[in-house]
């Protein structure tokens, strides 16, 4: 399936939602329409009662006027609701079952989908993933059952969609995309999963596994990033949390620095908010150590904040002091902002005329230097 036939499927389903909500507000207005039938016998009635006041002509026009509104809004309501119902095909019971709050129902339906194969990718991208016009419905657990179904289905093109659940707020959409890039083995998206060795988070997913469990981030992380072939990194980073200011562990940590510099210093500012103090205070040190000025703003904050803990909140002050001197200095100059069109042209040897330079002299030959004498 291609990334073209991906996006039309998302836009049609996006579509699919938007009707679906314009619906649903049909039919509740419908469900009102009774409040609307007693509001125009009260207009009539009020017109009867003001009959006797005002000419026949100026009391029935405006009693036909409001009836003949009335009915064409109801029928232009009704054509659309009808448009919709016929143009919009009923969402899959399948697709809706992916976000029922019970797992049963979750797991029966994602396996039916499984055994359809490919032709299973089109109803994942039509499950809505934020909220929707049903009752049973968690737009969250859809979500993460569909980048699931990608994942064992092996549909690569989906990476660049699934690459924004990496940065999600929900714990299990993080985990569960983390693994779709381990299962699959894309390698480009290393940098953005080594950040995640630091997350702590607890989230329940399948990630492979028949059923639902419960685990953290981080360990999907690495078993990911381990699948990609750097486990080597994932051992290196975890043993430099585990150790107190460890050189040789920060040495270890350094050497992977010109591949995955900006990904390992993000990584370390997660740490910063581990609910393991000696982890954040380790990271604090490290974040000093390695001059990372673009953690500045997180540190600042938790050596002021009341409620961080003591001992982070210590080293936090250190590294504030250290690194606040660093980001005073003068940047170095860029440059390829320098403008070489004004400067003099390097000169060219060949340019120079030597019509003009005097010869060269040339040494007498011995017959003529003894006939001289």
């Amino acid at each position: 399936m291609g990334m073209g036939k991906i996006k039309r499927t998302k836009l049609h389903a996006k579509l699919r939602q938007i009707a679906e909500k314009v619906r649903r507000k049909l039919e509740q207005w419908s469900q009102k329409k009774l409040w609307a039938v007693f509001a125009i016998f009260a207009l009539i009635l009020v017109l009867i009662f003001l009959a006797p006041r005002a000419p026949i002509d100026y009391v029935v026009l405006p009693i036909l006027i409001a009836i003949g509104l009335y009915t064409s809004f109801i029928s232009v309501m009704r054509l659309t609701e009808a448009f919709l119902m016929h143009w919009l095909r009923p969402l899959h019971l399948l697709v809706r079952q992916l976000g029922s709050h019970y797992e049963l129902r979750r797991m029966e339906a994602f396996k039916q989908l499984l055994r359809m194969g490919e032709k299973a990718i089109p109803l994942f991208l039509q499950a809505p993933k934020d909220s929707a016009p049903y009752t049973d419905w968690n737009g969250t657990w859809a979500h993460q059952y569909t980048i699931e179904g990608f994942g064992r289905l092996k549909v690569r093109e989906a990476a660049e969609e699934v690459a924004k659940a990496l940065k999600s707020n929900d714990a299990g959409l993080r985990a569960t995309a983390a693994w779709f890039f381990g299962e699959l083995g894309i390698k480009e998206a290393i940098p953005n999963l080594i950040p995640l060795l630091a997350d702590e988070k607890a989230c329940n997913v399948l990630c492979g596994s028949k059923k639902e469990r419960v685990t953290f981030v981080k360990h999907i992380a690495a078993e990911a990033l381990r699948k990609l072939g750097e486990g080597e990194l994932v051992e290196d980073f975890n043993r430099f949390l585990e150790r107190e200011r460890d050189e040789e562990a920060l040495k270890q940590l350094k050497r992977w620095f010109p591949q995955y510099r900006h990904a390992i210093v993000r990584g370390l500012i997660n740490a910063l908010s581990n609910s393991n103090a000696f982890s954040a205070s380790q990271a604090a040190w490290a974040l000093g150590k390695l001059n990372a000025v673009e953690a500045l703003p997180v540190l600042e904050r938790l050596a002021k904040s009341s409620r961080t803990p003591f001992m982070l909140r210590q080293v936090c002050r250190e590294v504030v002091s250290r690194l606040g001197l660093i980001a005073t200095l003068p940047s170095p100059a860029d440059l390829t902002s320098i403008r070489t069109e004004n400067l003099p042209a390097i000169p060219d040897p060949k340019a120079i005329p030597k019509d003009t330079l005097p010869r060269p002299a040339t040494a007498p030959d011995e017959d003529g230097e003894m006939q001289s004498r």
